[in-house]
């Protein structure tokens, strides 16, 4: 098992990925003083920050943008509260939220090539995900899951996923490669000191344009583009 999870750890990862970073510094970890320490494969221990990217701009997008989409509670209560006016169900809208022209203006689409001191962990390895299942499972317990399965990985309980994290930081990988929860689609984590993100020759892309695959988000996730 020990070498199979070695070798697990030991899988190269794609050479460029897309972010979505803050205008001025895009491929910059997060100032400690900013971090709210509440991502997927944050550091439960504070110690190291986190970088994340996605293979395709979409996917970027998504990850970014998702938070802001109304849930299906708030779609209910919407829904019941225009039926108790009159309104006919063909009629009903959909509640929406903003993705406002300040954040646009503050915030770019970056292409980065990944540099590592360290192997990526890839959770999507059946072996590594049965390891770290017996590592962590009175953890798992406590939080009703069976299995450290896909569905576990991509749970919003992040008590199991940074404990993951800290687990394999502890181990020497320099991030991790997981799938999207929004679309499926290959992201990767990288930990401070062990990875980092460089700019391409490709261009920046400012969301403060008419952005296609921006566009495309919004209109998936309901929201609407100031």
């Amino acid at each position: 098992m020990r070498e199979a999870a070695a070798r697990a750890l030991g899988r190269p990862s794609l050479k460029t990925w897309w972010r979505v970073g803050y205008h001025t510094s895009p491929f910059e970890f997060v100032p400690r003083e900013l971090g709210e320490w509440e991502n997927r494969f944050d550091d439960p221990e504070r110690e190291y920050r986190t970088l994340y990217g996605a293979e395709k701009k979409l996917t970027a997008l998504r990850e970014v943008l998702a938070p802001l989409r109304p849930n299906v509670n708030v779609r209910s209560d919407f829904a019941r509260f225009q039926l108790e006016q009159g309104c006919r169900p063909d009629q009903l809208f959909v509640p929406a939220r903003e993705v406002r022209s300040a954040w646009r203006r503050e915030h770019v689409l970056v292409h980065a090539n990944l540099q590592r001191d360290g192997a990526l962990a890839d959770l999507d390895d059946l072996v590594l995900r049965e390891r770290l299942e017996q590592t962590h499972a009175e953890l798992l317990l406590r939080h009703g899951m069976d299995h450290l399965d896909i569905s576990a990985i991509r749970s919003k309980i992040r008590a199991v996923t940074q404990a993951i994290s800290r687990d394999l930081y502890d181990q020497g990988v320099a991030g991790l490669l997981f799938k999207s929860a929004i679309d499926d689609q290959q992201c990767v984590v990288v930990f401070e000191d062990r990875g980092w993100l460089e700019d391409t020759d490709e261009p920046w892309i400012d969301l403060a344009d008419d952005v296609d695959e921006l566009r495309q988000v919004c209109s998936e996730f309901g929201l609407i583009l100031r």
